[in-house]
């Protein structure tokens, strides 16, 4: 994947950061504001307070009852977030299903916990004007192998969304991330532990700046 060096847009200032939805411990309002690419992810906690209103690239979870709740909200598009963000990304792709093995059954294709939404969320939210990518699924496999499953397997646990931006922003900018609202808690589905540890690995390589609030090592 190509990287992006020389990303043009209306910020005032160069950076590239990641907001989770942890809650702040304080007002990072204007740091995240000056940054030139602001990647958020589904329902953008804080957005318009403490956690700032900027966002270029924001990732919506594509698979599960999550996005088909938004795609059944027909005020979904009028959020904040959805209005504000240029470009929204779909971290699953649907072509992760075709490496389980035995093929999935017709009815695990279908069902709502599982059911993979890119190809619905793509036209509904073009039709609103937005740029909309499905991301690699080279990314999805590298957020799998961080937390221990280097091949997909069924019922293995999910990769939250917030690795799964953190990844794909490394593959895509060629500057450190900076990190906030990362707590490192939540869905038991995810294997937060494992996730913590890799965000602190690139802490430690200089690819990733973590601010405040972060679980202990």
């Amino acid at each position: 994947m190509a990287r992006v060096s020389n990303v043009t847009n209306d910020a005032p200032q160069d950076g590239i950061c990641l907001v989770g939805n942890a809650p702040t411990t304080g007002n990072e309002a204007a740091r995240i504001d000056a940054m030139k690419r602001v990647v958020r992810f589904n329902n953008a906690h804080g957005f318009g307070d403490v956690n700032g209103s900027r966002v270029t690239d924001l990732f919506l979870v594509n698979c599960g009852g999550q996005m088909r709740e938004w795609l059944d909200d027909p005020a979904f598009a009028t959020r904040k977030p959805m209005r504000e963000t240029r470009r929204i990304l779909l971290p699953i792709h649907p072509d992760k299903d075709e490496r389980i093995a035995p093929p999935l059954s017709a009815a695990e294709r279908a069902d709502p916990d599982g059911a993979n939404h890119a190809d619905e969320a793509r036209m509904r939210f073009s039709a609103a004007g937005k740029e909309v990518i499905v991301v690699d699924e080279a990314v999805f496999l590298a957020a799998c192998a961080v937390i221990g499953h280097p091949r997909i397997e069924r019922a293995m646990p999910a990769p939250s969304t917030g690795l799964i931006a953190l990844i794909w922003a490394l593959s895509t900018f060629d500057e450190p991330i900076d990190v906030f609202g990362f707590g490192f808690d939540g869905w038991q589905g995810h294997r937060w532990a494992m996730e913590r540890a890799f965000f602190h690995a690139k802490e430690n390589e200089g690819r990733v700046r973590i601010h405040p609030p972060v679980s202990p090592v």
